[in-house]
């Protein structure tokens, strides 16, 4: 794998303050459980014409870096090679940033402090993950934190992230977005308009279809684009058999996000591998925000076989009724 840390390339080669990202390191409670976010994008041909969603995927990505409720962000970035790697992906980030002015969360008390030293880039020549390498992926040791956040690159998380760390160990959130709606947090709304609005204000229009994207939360929950769970409930246990379905050969093979019931088939998957307590829907407590108001840019037919008939998650499991979901830590 073509591993990259921001933090072991240190002032050298990207300018970076040291100091500054060991005084964050320092600063962190070890008392508290420790967050990862770990999501997968593609990487890009140095000097290519650059898609606008993969514009609204650095905002988003931009904002969880920045986001102080993660202590560590993982991105497993596919499809690498010399002219498309895990350095040049993370010095564009940077640029970004730096020529924006993007440098800390609308809400942190922290200002202009660099926070890139928690990003880990890992490079793949594979291309899109399937779902059980997706969370083989959250539970490598790549991933440092607990409590593991694993989302759609192009899902933002604002404030409401704080809750993440207080996960009871045997509830699985998932989580269907918010959509991007006038309901937006003032969090994610700021850096969609400060990287995206600015270059393609078209895309913010009222009149644009995809702004009517439902709100899989208040709505009949639709898709999952954000799974949390504590890491050690899933290392070691999780099979491949679950996450592998007949085609129509009658062969086995992976199934990907994107095709239809890939999403109730995970649940089922993962809870064939560890039996959770509760399968929570806490989008009324945590908040993501979808950054796809531009055209798709894939398309993947196709339909996952049954299994797939776990209980879909609930906004009121059991965890909510006896008053657990979250566990509060004492200072």
């Amino acid at each position: 794998a073509d591993h990259r840390s921001v933090s072991l390339r240190g002032r050298r080669a990207l300018g970076l303050s040291w100091n500054n990202a060991f005084d964050i390191v320092v600063r962190t409670d070890v008392s508290h459980p420790k967050v990862s976010y770990v999501t997968s994008f593609w990487a890009q041909e140095r000097g290519s014409v650059v898609h606008p969603h993969r514009l609204e995927i650095r905002a988003s990505l931009l904002a969880n870096i920045l986001n102080p409720h993660f202590d560590q962000v993982v991105i497993f970035l596919d499809g690498v090679k010399e002219t498309a790697n895990c350095d040049l992906f993370l010095k564009g980030m940077i640029q970004l940033s730096r020529s924006l002015d993007l440098t800390s969360f609308p809400t942190a008390s922290d200002n202009h402090v660099d926070l890139f030293s928690k990003v880990t880039c890992v490079g793949s020549p594979n291309g899109q993950p399937s779902y059980y390498r997706m969370f083989m992926n959250a539970v490598s040791d790549y991933v440092t934190g607990d409590i593991v956040v694993m989302a759609n690159a192009d899902q933002a998380f604002d404030d409401t992230m704080k809750h993440a760390r207080h996960l009871n160990p045997e509830v699985l959130i998932s989580l269907g977005t918010r959509g991007y709606s006038d309901l937006i947090s003032p969090e994610a709304d700021y850096f969609y308009k400060q990287i995206v609005g600015s270059v393609h204000p078209q895309y913010l229009d009222p009149s644009n279809e995809r702004r009517k994207t439902p709100d899989n939360c208040m709505n009949i929950p639709g898709s999952i684009d954000t799974w949390i769970f504590h890491k050690n409930k899933l290392k070691g246990t999780l099979r491949p058999e679950p996450f592998q379905r007949l085609n129509r050969v009658g062969k086995m093979e992976f199934f990907f996000m994107n095709e239809m019931q890939a999403e109730n088939a995970a649940i089922w998957a993962v809870n064939q591998c560890y039996q959770f307590q509760s399968n929570y829907h806490a989008c009324e407590e945590i908040h993501s925000w979808h950054f796809h108001l531009t055209p798709k840019t894939h398309n993947r037919n196709g339909h996952v076989s049954p299994p797939w008939n776990h209980p879909f998650p609930s906004k009121h499991p059991i965890c909510y009724h006896e008053g657990n979901c979250f566990l509060r830590l004492k200072d």
